[in-house]
């Protein structure tokens, strides 16, 4: 690494907690660049060496969330527990961004793409488990369980514990896929 991609990697993380500190107060389309470089401590020049406004900024970050979802996905085994621990993960390591971008009222676009991220290895999952339900039984189902546990954690962030999250999903996962069960599989 040269000194280069270090101070690049640093004007990017600064601006960052920057506009994020600032989202805390108000909207980004009340936001200018001016007020973000004088949080960060840089010139306008440098900001823009980077970004094309603060909007431009706010989707990078948004991004950035998203990939991280997104490795924590896949790292995930193929269990309930194991994306809970996943998704807990990813917002311990994001923590300020997840609160100011998801958890304070999240543009709808971050949620569903979480949402859609998930989507194909659920739906690859539960053909295996439930070979006799429909495609679009599958597919309502998981309009439903992803959208309505996505708002619990992330809704409910600080009011419940990993572990009760973790144990309500499960049941109701579990419950839910009990529905379309075909007598002798085993749901797990």
């Amino acid at each position: 690494m040269n000194k280069s991609d270090a101070r690049a990697r640093y004007t990017e993380h600064i601006l960052n907690e920057s506009l994020l500190a600032i989202l805390q107060e108000k909207p980004v389309n009340r936001i200018t660049v001016k007020e973000v470089c004088e949080r960060a401590e840089i010139n306008r020049a440098t900001f823009y060496a980077h970004y094309r406004d603060c909007f431009d900024l706010e989707d990078q970050i948004e991004e950035e969330l998203l990939e991280a979802f997104s490795k924590a996905l896949s790292q995930a085994e193929d269990n309930v527990g194991s994306h809970i621990e996943a998704i807990y993960g990813m917002i311990r390591e994001n923590e300020e961004a997840c609160r100011v971008l998801i958890f304070s009222g999240a543009r709808p676009s971050i949620l569903g793409r979480m949402i859609l991220m998930a989507k194909e290895g659920s739906l690859a999952r539960w053909r295996r488990m439930l070979p006799d339900a429909s495609d679009a039984e599958l597919e309502m189902l998981y309009i439903h369980l992803s959208h309505g546990l996505m708002n619990v954690v992330v809704g409910e962030y600080d009011r419940y514990s990993k572990d009760e999250v973790e144990a309500f999903v499960r049941r109701i996962v579990k419950g839910s896929l009990a529905l379309f069960q075909v007598k002798g599989s085993p749901v797990s």
